[in-house]
């Protein structure tokens, strides 16, 4: 277009075509986003968030913008044209173009002016294709393998115990043993072999010496039985069966079991019964067909199966993993291909014999029953013309999982299923559709059993070769079951997955036992190990991972409920190498051991980091190697917990604990965009809320009365979603939770309304304070200043949003309650808040007050001087839970002892993180300060990393999305240097100084779009030099503060 017939464009139509005119402002655009993603697949906002990146010349800022989005490339506004729009925004810019289409690409741009009414080049086009826009939209059915469970056929076995009292009654502890040795027809062919075994309480079956079962290491584990093929164990003529069976504690002990063999001869069954061999101890070759068992005494029989203390209560273990597949043939030149997926609890997806994606334990944990998950991927590559398959296989992950004591009993619980749509297009404009359906075949595959607490069970003798490829013969496989879908509604996975991000070296490796190697990685980690292996078919080698070792040097899984967790089995199929991970669950450990038997050969372990895939986006680094393995071992400790939720422990629990997650916050914001993340389970929030508005503990939510109404954990849903605005800028999540935010505060509203505005029912409180588990001083303090807290956040929320009414109230609840709090609390003659006086003086009490701003001004100086009395009177050292913990540092920091924060942050001695660190060899954050603690992966108590980032090195917000920074360092203690930055949505804000011998240089990145106040610290307000374009603001406590525009500054003065 001529520069002549732009104008009488213009003119004529009162708009500036694209390209109209030439590049002339200081300020670009570039890195266009929508929805946070980079040309992001599956979209399905019906009003997308635009956003985009800005450069400039010096302190250059955008004043207006135009976004035009077209159907193709380059081509023209048909979509949608803003026009020039006055305004500064340059993320989360809504859509407002006409309704977009499901399952559509678009393409757009965006033009900038710069203050001086100067337009910039258009930026390079940029993408989005969106997925499902309406309910119903998503073809295929929900189909799956079988909806329950064969019942057991143990009918005619008997519990068997060494007979020593009566066992159906109470056993002593120990393991005792038992052999049944039998033969098989030589010239019989073996077609099948299943052996169903259970004990009270646990036990270890070997055939032939070889081991082919163990009990699952859960409480309560004779409730299912364990179900095993044999058939490749067996022989013709003598066999034996021998186990070893454990009674763990006083009470009931027995052992159960039936073999049945299918072959060409007659069949042949065996049942635990009096017939069976016992014995208190184990002799040497016990275990093999040839052993002399005449010594053994018969074992005793407890009772029959369907009496006893047992009574019929034992259940068929879950179905195996189940596989899926279809073929389908396209007929003509391919042009597009995506594919749209909901595997529930997880699913793998493979297309001609690959995998699609990198995704791991997709999709992300949601309340099913609300809000289920499907993924995007565009397939194009993986087909081609012809022929084509399909294939999926499913775990169990949350919606299906086994565990009773988790979400088992939760409404939405049920078997695996699938969804799944593949919709082609031609080059010639026709397409083709490709849904879930019955013309799907399933079979069962070769992970038997698998659990995200308790590990998997693999049979690589039953893996189906080619089974995702065309030409498979699929006979004997079943036709796929149509099954009722989860009630939630169906919604684009839109935050990170998972995926495995790092490989992690081995650096030691031991041998604590024959058979058994245990592979150091040096520090906890989240993930699993790919393990090669050598051996015949059906040996059987335990993969075991944990964060500890034994005395013995062995791994420690035991639990903190006393049950064995992240153990592996993997059964050879004896062709070669074989290599071997987990495929539908992870584990926290540092280390991993293999026991193999004789006749196998370990050949390789490599360790994977698997978790959700979080951009990194800041970092602190100081003169102080301590203090840099502080903030290293924090975005260990957050990156360890992030699997699709926050969890409190990778190894453990596994839950989504919700304080847990608000009090790690922001260091997991100054380390990782989190936007998405929080995002989506801000959402969960949502959907988990009762109908009185309270939140459980965890969220999702376990069922069965174990959800506890506490204001301090569930505080989460309002304060992490302010997080979002104040951090991000992130008005939708305002929006979207506000309602049932009120409902969630009300709630509490109401309840302390009873009780003179004071809270008096449960909460963890400043849990795991030194010497602690449960705050001695009691949680009625702590949970009234989270009440105040939240209060006076909605207030902020209610005005960001235009609820004026509503923040007016919230205010007045907060100060309502922070009244109550002082009147009930406070001490005023000692300057000393007690929750409980027989608990003595506690720092978290005071620290609350502190924080929340709450103090009378009367009283501030004497409650500062009483908290650094005990931390001095403790020798330097902080007494806090999880709750005073965080906010010790700031708030010494913030009183004018930073000097005296530093050398509580650095205490080597216990309690603190300098325990842990240089003396103990931390490399993460721990549960418990303690050096018993029992989760070395907990991220709660590392929140040393927020006055790391806001006060040493001084980055902090001071408007939402930092379009307003606040850059205060604080040179504490004896450190020399410290820098930080972090990624804010304009762009990286840093912060860098250094002092030496009295001379001070503080160098500051402010991104374009910002403005920043830079607060020098100086002895002398006089002698202090700035960068030009810093305009001086003011003088006080030893600083001098300035205002400046986007740009890099530097500042020199004298301490």
């Amino acid at each position: 277009m001529t520069a002549s017939l732009a104008l009488l464009t213009f003119l004529v139509l009162g708009v500036a075509p694209v390209e109209a005119f030439p590049a002339l402002g200081d300020v670009q655009a570039g890195g266009l986003q929508v929805e946070h993603q980079t040309d992001p697949l599956g979209v399905d906002v019906a009003r997308p968030r635009f956003g985009w990146a800005l450069t400039a010349k010096d302190t250059a800022r955008q004043s207006a913008y135009r976004i035009v989005v077209s159907t193709e490339a380059g081509g023209p506004a048909n979509v949608w044209d803003s026009g020039e729009v006055r305004s500064s925004q340059s993320f989360d810019v809504t859509y407002a173009g006409h309704a977009l289409k499901a399952r559509n690409r678009y393409f757009w741009r965006v033009q900038v002016w710069d203050a001086a009414r100067h337009a910039s080049r258009w930026s390079a086009p940029a993408s989005f294709e969106t997925a499902f826009l309406a309910p119903g939209e998503f073809q295929g059915d929900w189909i799956g393998a079988q909806t329950t469970a064969t019942p057991p056929s143990l009918t005619g076995a008997s519990w068997i115990w060494y007979p020593e009292g009566n066992p159906a009654d109470s056993a002593p502890v120990g393991t005792r043993y038992f052999r049944r040795a039998f033969d098989l027809p030589a010239g019989d062919r073996i077609t099948s072999a299943q052996l169903e075994l259970t004990a009270d309480d646990s036990f270890t079956v070997s055939v032939n010496g070889q081991q082919v079962a163990a009990s699952p290491h859960v409480g309560d584990s004779w409730r299912t039985a364990t179900v095993v093929d044999v058939s490749t164990a067996l022989r013709p003529g003598r066999n034996v069966i021998a186990a070893e069976a454990t009674n763990a504690q006083p009470g009931p002990a027995g052992f159960l079991g039936k073999l049945r063999v299918e072959s060409s001869g007659a069949p042949f069954e065996l049942v635990t019964d009096a017939t069976w061999k016992s014995a208190n101890t184990a002799a040497t070759g016990w275990q093999q067909p040839d052993f002399d068992d005449a010594a053994w005494p018969q074992a005793l029989v407890a009772a029959a199966y369907g009496s006893g203390p047992w009574g019929s209560s034992v259940s068929t273990p879950p179905p195996p993993e189940p596989l899926l597949r279809n073929e389908f043939t396209l007929n003509k030149p391919i042009k597009s291909a995506r594919v749209y997926i909901a595997g529930l609890g997880y699913y793998k997806l493979y297309l001609n014999g690959a995998k699609v994606g990198d995704h791991e334990l997709d999709p992300g944990f949601t309340v099913y029953d609300k809000t289920a998950l499907y993924t995007t991927y565009d397939v194009t590559a993986a087909l081609r013309a012809g022929g084509n398959a399909v294939g999926v296989s499913l775990g169990r992950g949350y919606y299906a999982m086994t565990n009773p004591d988790e979400w088992v009993a939760s409404p939405w619980h049920s078997e695996p299923k699938l969804k799944l749509e593949l919709d082609v297009t031609y080059q010639d404009g026709s397409s083709k559709r490709v849904t879930s359906d019955n013309t799907w075949k399933v079979a069962d595959g070769p992970t038997r059993t698998e659990s995200l607490w308790f590990g998997e069970t693999y049979d690589a003798r039953l893996e189906r070769p080619g089974w995702t490829t065309t030409g498979f013969d699929a006979t004997g496989w079943r036709p796929a079951l149509p099954v009722t879908g989860p009630a939630g509604t169906l919604r684009a996975e839109a935050f990170p997955p998972i995926k495995v991000t790092d490989d992690l070296p081995i650096t030691a490796v031991t041998a604590p036992r024959d058979g058994v190697h245990v592979y150091d990685v040096a520090g906890p980690t989240a993930g699993w190990a790919r393990v090669g292996l050598r051996g015949p078919a059906g040996a059987q080698v335990t993969i075991t991972y944990g964060e500890k070792l034994n005395p013995d040097g062995t791994v420690d899984n035991v639990g903190g409920f006393g049950m064995q967790l992240q153990s592996y089995t993997y059964i050879l199929k004896g062709d070669g190498l074989e290599s071997y991970q987990p495929s539908y669950s992870y584990a926290g450990f540092r280390y991993v051991q293999v026991a193999a038997p004789a006749g196998v050969t370990v050949a390789s372990v490599d360790a994977e980091r698997v978790h959700t895939a979080v951009a990194t986006t800041g970092d602190f680094t100081s003169s102080s190697p301590l203090l840099n393995r502080y903030d290293d071992a924090e975005a260990n400790t957050i990156l360890n917990n992030l699997h699709s939720v926050p969890t409190d422990t990778p190894m453990y629990e596994k839950r989504p604990y919700t304080a847990d997650a608000h009090l790690s916050a922001d260091s997991a914001i100054a380390h990782f965009d989190m936007q998405d993340f929080y995002e989506n389970w801000m959402r969960e929030h949502r959907d988990d809320q009762n109908p009185d508005g309270s939140i459980g503990q965890t969220v999702p939510a376990t069922v069965g009365g174990k959800q506890v109404k506490d204001p301090v954990w569930s505080a989460s849903f309002v304060l992490i979603t302010w997080d979002l605005y104040w951090y991000y800028g992130d008005t939708r999540a305002l929006a979207e939770n506000y309602d049932a935010m009120k409902a969630w505060l009300a709630f509490y509203e109401q309840d302390i309304a009873k009780t003179g505005n004071i809270y008096t029912g449960f909460s963890y409180g400043d849990w795991l304070a030194p010497g602690a588990a449960n705050p001695p001083e009691g949680t009625r303090l702590s949970g009234t200043a989270y009440i105040d807290k939240t209060a006076t956040t909605m207030a902020k929320i209610a005005r960001a949003l235009g609820h004026e009414a509503d923040a007016k109230h919230f205010d007045a609840f907060a100060g309502t309650v922070a009244n109550a709090l002082n009147t009930t609390f406070l001490d005023k003659a000692s300057g000393a808040y007690y929750d409980d006086r027989a608990a003595g003086y506690r720092q978290t009490s005071n620290l609350l007050p502190l924080s929340l701003g709450i103090v009378p001004a009367q009283n501030r100086p004497a409650v500062v001087a009483n908290l650094v009395n005990d931390v001095k009177t403790r020798g330097v050292h902080l007494n806090t839970g999880a709750l005073g913990t965080k906010i010790i540092l700031p708030a010494l920091t913030d009183a004018g002892y930073g000097d005296l924060a530093y050398q509580v942050a650095t205490n080597p001695t216990y309690p603190g993180w300098g325990y842990w660190f240089t003396g103990l060899g931390a490399t993460t954050m721990w549960e418990e300060w303690a050096a018993t603690s029992r989760s070395h992966d907990h991220a709660f108590l590392g929140t040393v990393d927020d006055w790391l980032y806001q006060r040493v090195a001084g980055i902090e917000p001071a408007a939402p999305g930092y379009t307003a920074v606040k850059i205060q360092p604080h040179p504490v203690g004896d450190l020399t240097t410290a820098s930080a930055h972090v990624e804010s949505p304009l762009g990286q804000v840093s912060s860098a100084w250094t002092r030496d011998h009295g001379r001070f240089t503080l160098r500051a990145g402010v991104p374009v779009g910002a403005t920043a106040e830079i607060s020098v610290p100086t002895r002398d307000a006089r002698a202090v030099q700035a960068s030009p374009g810093a305009r001086f603001a003011g003088a006080q406590n030893g600083y001098v503060t300035y205002r400046v525009g986007s740009g890099d500054y530097v500042f020199r003065s004298t301490l």
